[in-house]
């Protein structure tokens, strides 16, 4: 059997305006293009709460965490300017998977 698929969701508020943050966040491509397990990654910055964030999708959850390892270890975390006590980390396991665009009304 294989091992399930899981979700990495990452927000936080950062003392970095949104145009340094989205050039750290395109130099960083490289290096999350290589991220053992990594199936996709969304960046998104909700302007109303000033919230930044990355949804994470991996393999399996211990790639996911070995990723969040990674992030707290190698001070990712702290290139992003995040300000301390806004840091949220979740992961979870995919349990069902709906595409709405293969959706039939």
């Amino acid at each position: 059997m294989s091992e399930k698929k899981a979700i990495v969701n990452v927000q936080f508020k950062s003392n970095l305006s949104p145009q340094r943050l989205q050039k750290i966040s395109s130099n960083h491509l490289d290096t999350m293009a290589n991220v053992e397990g990594l199936i996709k990654k969304y960046y998104y910055i909700n302007p109303e709460t000033k919230t930044i964030g990355g949804t994470y999708l991996f393999d399996n959850m211990k790639l996911a965490r070995d990723y969040l390892r990674y992030f707290l270890i190698k001070g990712i975390g702290l290139r992003y300017g995040i300000i301390p006590n806004t840091l949220k980390m979740e992961t979870g396991i995919i349990q069902i998977e709906i595409d709405g665009r293969n959706a039939k009304y």
